[in-house]
């Protein structure tokens, strides 16, 4: 699976992207806690969106190795 980290979360990872292999039926919310245990909890707070395959995503969906998650923390304006 490709994983892409977007804006501040990539600059504090020093990568851009990364692969992964997962598990029959990951959610969202275990590959974020995989995530964390890999790069720290201040990395992916609760606020942290997540797209899969260019669409936003919820905890609870299910994850296949083909699919491209991107991580980026939301978008503020002024």
């Amino acid at each position: 699976m490709k994983i892409l980290y977007f804006a501040s979360l990539k600059e504090a990872l020093d990568c851009a992207s990364e692969e992964l292999e997962i598990n029959q039926g990951m959610t969202v919310a275990a590959l974020r806690s995989q995530l964390i245990q890999k790069h720290g909890a201040k990395h992916f707070p609760d606020n942290m969106l997540c797209a899969v395959n260019q669409a936003l995503a919820d905890d609870n969906l299910l994850l296949n190795n083909s699919d491209e998650v991107a991580f980026y923390p939301p978008v503020t304006g002024g």
